[in-house]
């Protein structure tokens, strides 16, 4: 049977022409997936999606993703940041040190294998300082982003429902008209008419 359209009676508006339908016919099984965020956390699931596909999504999830990123790029601006005081160290405080440490020796002592080895050496500590900072903030990057990723596919969001079918009043009417008819019949049969 084709939709019922009460709206020509100006009974119903058409958006209840198919519940009106349903009602009187009945419907199919169905099984679907609903899901459980309301409206405002389907707004922040939407921007922890597009934040764990790439830089630049914005919002809350997207900064953060951008920041874990740069945490792990060979460019950091935040390890710039941080090796800033450690190279401003070394250039204003370690080298003049060693070198009044070596002027102090007399002629030579700044051209002597003792300053550039120490010189070396110093340039040596300061690179393992940098590269602890730089692997340090490469795995809080990767914590982070890995962090993300789990809430984003390791929660479910969705239920899955199942919807019985239904027979509608006129299925029941048709059962009911059935049984009453086979009754009739079977009093008419037995000569109780």
């Amino acid at each position: 049977m084709g939709g019922l359209s009460l709206g020509w009676l100006g009974l119903a508006p058409k958006s209840w022409n198919k519940s009106a339908s349903n009602m009187l016919t009945g419907r199919k099984e169905r099984n679907y997936q609903q899901s459980l965020l309301g409206p405002e956390q389907q707004g922040l699931y939407s921007q922890l999606q597009g934040a764990a596909q790439g830089p630049g999504a914005g919002g809350a999830f997207g900064q953060s993703a951008d920041y874990y990123r740069d945490l792990m790029s060979n460019d950091s601006q935040t390890a710039n940041a941080m090796f800033q005081p450690e190279m401003r160290q070394f250039y204003e405080q370690t080298i003049p040190g060693l070198a009044e440490q070596f002027a102090g020796m007399g002629s030579g002592g700044m051209s002597s294998s003792g300053f550039r080895n120490a010189a070396v050496s110093a340039g040596t500590d300061l690179s393992e300082r940098l590269g602890a900072i730089r692997a340090g903030l490469r795995q809080q990057g990767a914590q982070g982003l890995q962090s993300m990723g789990q809430f984003g596919l390791g929660t479910q969001f969705n239920e899955n429902i199942h919807r019985p079918a239904t027979g509608g009043l006129l299925g029941g009417f048709a059962q009911g008209a059935g049984q009453g008819m086979g009754q009739a019949a079977g009093m008419y049969m037995r000569g109780g008419m």
